[in-house]
């Protein structure tokens, strides 16, 4: 493993736990074992590594495991119940320490994730609903509604104040949240795919 990746896998696990705000380059670096000369070569600040490793996550989240799903042969709600297991995959890594870290004392990259969310959605989601649409499995409502609710949803529920208000796991807001929805919009095909390959697995 290169020196730089393996800063980033190591300093990754550390505040996605942790969060990072209290955290200080002295810390990482005796956590890697490793002098903060090393780190600073790649990474000037702890505000640029917070950057790396939040991109380099969001890179690898779309690029690994979401792409090949949306281009499979797979029906509309066996794509929408992949996302939803990939998201139960990854999101329980973000601790709420982090999200609010991020959110109070890093708002332009809390921005930049709130785009790859909203991308995510506009941009692949938006597929999906067609192709249940014309495979009987989604409701023919507009999609651009059915988009605009997702997001509205997602934005309300995956925050770190009502994540922290209200007690729940980052996983249980997230299925849930997920399973209202597909209830509204699947027909009782979709559903009965829905609930037979896909419910089950959401626990």
């Amino acid at each position: 493993m290169e020196e730089k990746d393996k800063i980033l896998d190591l300093t990754e696990e550390k505040i996605f736990r942790e969060g990072f705000y209290k955290t200080t380059m002295t810390e990482v670096a005796e956590s890697l074992s490793m002098s903060k000369k090393t780190i600073y070569k790649y990474y000037p600040s702890k505000n640029e590594l917070i950057e790396a490793i939040m991109r380099r996550f969001m890179q690898n989240h779309m690029a690994v495991d979401i792409t090949p799903i949306l281009n499979s042969n797979a029906n509309a709600v066996e794509k929408f119940g992949g996302l939803i297991l990939v998201l139960s995959k990854y999101l329980p890594k973000l601790s709420e320490k982090l999200l609010i870290d991020l959110r109070k004392h890093l708002p332009s990259l809390w921005n930049e994730v709130e785009e790859f969310r909203t991308e995510l959605i506009n941009k692949n989601i938006s597929k999906i609903i067609e192709q249940g649409k014309k495979e009987g499995l989604i409701y023919d409502y507009p999609t651009e509604i059915i988009i605009t609710i997702f997001l509205s949803s997602i934005r309300s529920v995956m925050t770190p104040q009502f994540i922290f208000d209200n007690n729940f796991s980052m996983k249980q807001a997230m299925q849930t949240t997920f399973k209202i929805l597909m209830g509204g919009i699947l027909t009782k095909n979709g559903m009965e795919i829905f609930y037979k390959s896909i419910s089950e697995n959401l626990q």
